[in-house]
């Protein structure tokens, strides 16, 4: 990695007790679970041992991965630099600075904080932090008047914008829904219940088609206006202030659609917009493009918002790819 800049930073994460390490150059491609990654990966196959392996398209990923296999329970603070590989980037340069096993928000702030300085020693321009925490919006999905199956459809499509308002779309238009469908659907349930429940039907018994309508017809359904709900969550998504008045914001908004939903003045680790040269702001569009962080999630772009670093809490990630139980906050810096 050829940068100006690379010294000074690893200066200044070296004088807040981040260790560097050296990470692995390839990776296994189980690890890949996000489906936009997995279409950019450099593959290749290890005949010896019959696995796929990629090079490296993420190094945060590899950390994570490399920091899992040391056992390690105690809170440490690791930094890290170097080369990732993606068919639509080819290569990008990354400096990353990550707490693992962290405890409590102010392990969050400390991670903000750096991002701060980093920034702050690469340029004297100004810029914009900008701070969400993806469980809003998990809260407020989760409080609609929707089946189980559609919260976890809209709150698994987060990531994917364009897919993601697709399914807004769908449920506004009720695309999904055919009315006429719906009321063969409930003549043959109301017929079928006086059959004997054993009967077998096309390797089905009527107990288990029964089952099914059920849950199809009564137990999961949805309203037909969902374009109730599709209004809450992009009204929610346009949310945007100065990080003071967030938390009054926020309660303003859930009071006023009846949402169930505590915001403390604390809530967030940045509280006050005091940071020379950058604008501190809360907005509820700050959503990452790859299924990553799970909580609080950050960036600092210039003033054409251009992404210079970005990061947050992914708390889940390990859990999601086998590992063991690993609480992490970090933040990285594209070159």
């Amino acid at each position: 990695m050829k940068s100006k800049n690379l010294p000074k930073i690893i200066k200044i994460l070296k004088s807040k007790g981040f260790k560097n390490i050296e990470l692995d150059p390839v990776i296994e491609t189980k690890y890949i679970r996000d489906q936009k990654l997995k279409k950019y990966l450099f593959t290749f196959r290890d005949e010896k041992s019959n696995k796929t392996y990629a090079l490296r398209p993420d190094l945060s990923l590899m950390s994570l991965i490399q920091f899992s296999k040391s056992k390690n329970t105690k809170k440490t603070k690791i930094s890290y630099s170097g080369e990732s590989y993606r068919k639509n980037k080819t290569i990008n340069s990354q400096i990353g600075w990550e707490i693992y096993n962290f405890k409590n928000q102010l392990d969050e702030y400390e991670v903000i904080k750096n991002s701060i300085d980093v920034y702050k020693k690469i340029t004297k321009k100004k810029g914009y932090l900008r701070i969400n925490n993806l469980e809003l919006i998990y809260s407020v999905v989760n409080q609609l008047k929707l089946p189980p199956r559609w919260r976890s459809r809209i709150v698994d499509q987060i990531y994917n914008k364009k897919y993601f308002y697709e399914i807004l779309k769908t449920l506004a238009t009720n695309r999904d829904l055919d009315e006429s469908k719906i009321k063969v659907d409930k003549k043959l349930y109301n017929k079928m219940k006086k059959f004997d429940p054993n009967t077998i039907i096309a390797n089905r018994t009527i107990k288990d088609i029964l089952s099914r309508f059920e849950t199809k017809i009564y137990k999961q359904p949805r309203p037909l206006d969902g374009k109730k709900s599709v209004k809450i969550i992009k009204e929610f998504l346009k949310l945007r202030c100065p990080i003071e008045k967030a938390p009054k914001l926020l309660r303003d908004f859930f009071k006023k659609n009846k949402l169930n939903i505590q915001i403390s003045n604390d809530y967030f680790p940045i509280r006050k917009n005091k940071v020379e040269n950058l604008r501190i702001e809360y907005n509820s569009s700050e959503i990452p493009d790859v299924e990553i962080y799970s909580g609080l999630y950050f960036t600092i772009t210039n003033q054409k918002l251009k992404k210079i670093i970005s990061g947050g809490v992914f708390n889940n990630l390990s859990r999601s790819l086998g590992l063991r139980p690993i609480n992490a906050v970090g933040g990285a810096i594209h070159l």
